[in-house]
């Protein structure tokens, strides 16, 4: 669990940034974040008629409100759930919505030049923390079954289509980056 002197390292280190009324949030995060995690990207706006700070994670996007004088409101996405994430903005401010599927969340207010590169940051996260999954999911098959069968591997095209076919019966790929990532193999 990091200090708030770490949280605050890790935040002034950070390119783009908006922090508007949220340090009691940033306060907070020590409380939540776990060994290992690791700011990349905070925003704040407005959701719910409440100032809100929305932050990009390693490992997660959490969404935090600390009452003026007490309660909490603490709303997490880990990144290999998170369907989508879009966003908008006019003259001066911007929203973001990120989709886990079943739910979103939908912060306001947010000022236009830190949308763009909050929304970067997430889609990036989000395909790292994938592409770590997929690297941990074949060291734990290599692990488990060392022996290799020269017939079973004689087609690797086949064996990438069981393993894409596996991702995303087990939820870590979706539809979409199913078909672009099994159109992709079957291009080459």
């Amino acid at each position: 669990m990091p200090t708030i002197n770490e949280v605050w390292a890790q935040i002034d280190a950070l390119p783009n940034k908006y922090i508007f009324n949220t340090r009691k949030e940033i306060r907070y995060l020590p409380k939540i974040m776990i060994e290992g995690e690791r700011i990349l990207a905070l925003i704040s706006g407005y959701m719910e008629s409440r100032t809100w700070l929305a932050v990009c994670t390693n490992r997660r996007v959490i969404f935090l409100d600390r009452g003026f004088f007490f309660g909490l409101r603490q709303i997490q996405m880990n990144l290999d759930r998170i369907q989508a994430i879009e966003s908008e903005f006019g003259l001066a401010f911007g929203s973001i919505r990120v989709w886990d599927g079943a739910s979103s969340m939908n912060i306001s207010m947010v000022i236009k030049s830190a949308v763009a590169p909050f929304v970067k940051t997430v889609q990036e996260s989000i395909d790292k923390y994938k592409r770590l999954m997929v690297h941990d999911l074949a060291n734990a098959a290599t692990q488990a079954h060392p022996t290799v069968d020269p017939l079973k591997h004689a087609n690797p095209m086949l064996d990438e289509l069981e393993r894409l076919a596996k991702l995303k019966a087990d939820g870590h790929l979706n539809e979409a980056e199913y078909a672009a990532a099994k159109a992709k193999l079957l291009a080459h």
